[in-house]
């Protein structure tokens, strides 16, 4: 029988990538190289500020290339640095150092790379990732996943972030617009993953490993280990 689907939009970072791993490596190397106190509490405070950016970013209230930055310069200021312009110079530093041990982790989620080996076997696969070009490319192209994948939208290159319509617009257009029910989202953000898909008319694949919930929303599936799609797939065959 003929698969439901013919394409899968994966989500990176969570979904495939295991990012929080990734984030505490990258963080652990710019805290060695650049003489940071590496303590828990600075680490939980950086990824905190670092999130809380990005659900910023997702609604368009702070731009990218702000974003690089602003995350560091929060950081030296709760270490006890002064608000001037030699603090923002050492963020910039630390910028550049963390992108760089960032796009050099290709740690993964449990059973990514057998469900990619998979799922390749009957569906175009594409990631889609909020994320910075150089990481998420600098990650993707060292990781066992890029034979499985035929291409990648990351929204820094496209202008704008999921789960904005003309995100998803850019990748249908560079799909040449595909019928909306042969594709399938797969991710594990209820706001940038779920609704974005959501409203765009997409089918959502929820991966939701910590049994978290739809926060009301109504999923097309729900997930709880990535070895668990390519049953689901087959079980909803038309």
């Amino acid at each position: 029988m003929t698969p439901r689907y013919d394409i899968l939009l994966f989500d990176a970072d969570n979904t495939l990538f295991d990012f929080s791993l990734a984030e505490r490596n990258a963080f652990r190397e710019t805290a060695e190289r650049v003489g940071l106190p590496l303590t828990e509490e600075l680490f939980r405070a950086y990824s905190e500020i670092n999130a809380g950016l990005w659900k910023r970013l997702e609604c368009g209230g702070i731009g990218i290339e702000e974003l690089k930055i602003e995350r560091f310069r929060r950081l030296l200021l709760l270490t006890g640095r002064p608000d001037d312009g030699e603090t923002l110079s050492d963020a910039a530093f630390l910028r550049d150092v963390y992108m760089e041990a960032l796009s050099l982790q290709t740690c993964l989620v449990d059973g990514a790379e057998e469900v990619c080996r998979r799922l390749a076997r009957d569906y175009a696969l594409y990631i889609i990732t909020n994320g910075i070009s150089m990481i998420q490319r600098g990650r993707f192209g060292r990781s066992v996943l890029k034979p499985y994948f035929r291409g990648m939208f990351v929204s820094e290159e496209i202008g704008v972030q999921k789960p904005r319509r003309e995100y998803f617009d850019a990748v249908f257009s560079a799909l040449g617009n595909p019928p909306k029910e042969r594709v399938l989202v797969i991710g594990d953000s209820l706001t940038s993953d779920c609704d974005g898909a959501i409203a765009y008319g997409l089918d959502i694949c929820r991966f939701d490993p910590k049994n978290e919930g739809d926060g009301g929303r109504t999923l097309t599936y729900t997930v709880h280990t990535l070895s668990g799609i390519p049953d689901l797939l087959r079980e909803r065959l038309p």
